[in-house]
């Protein structure tokens, strides 16, 4: 048995299967709340992590505030560890316009691109960032 041919088939299937776990998957909504309770409870939308419909982070019953910037990034970060596959590396993050226009607001995304190392195939992950102050 040609056995390179078989580890190849192995890594195009596994290849397969984390595309078709990441591709047009909506992620559901969920809460994060700190273990210091001075911090406000934040809110992740259900979305599919796109540019047209990017992950946005709320407070329940409030806007943001510019004491809430300070966990921003850590927030998203922390989102990125619960949903992105383990197996995919950490490429950048970048500041983009997005899909999403909401009246009154910058159309901006944080931009999360992550990598499968075995097939080189970018994933793209967005958190709005127009409601932030």
């Amino acid at each position: 048995m040609n056995t390179s041919l078989f580890k190849w088939t192995l890594l195009v299937l596994s290849g397969a299967v984390l595309a078709a776990e990441t591709a047009g998957k909506l992620y559901p909504s969920f809460e994060a709340r700190s273990q210091d309770s001075s911090n406000p409870t934040f809110v992740f939308s259900e979305g599919y992590a796109t540019s047209d419909a990017p992950i946005v982070i709320t407070t329940p019953g409030r806007n943001l505030t510019d004491s809430d910037r300070q966990h921003r990034v850590h927030l998203e970060k922390y989102w990125l560890s619960v949903n992105v596959p383990k197996e995919l590396e950490y490429r950048f993050r970048s500041l983009d316009e997005c899909g999403l226009k909401r009246a009154g607001e910058f159309a901006a995304c944080d931009h999360y691109v992550f990598v499968d190392p075995k097939s080189d195939r970018e994933f793209h992950y967005y958190f709005y960032v127009g409601n932030w102050p």
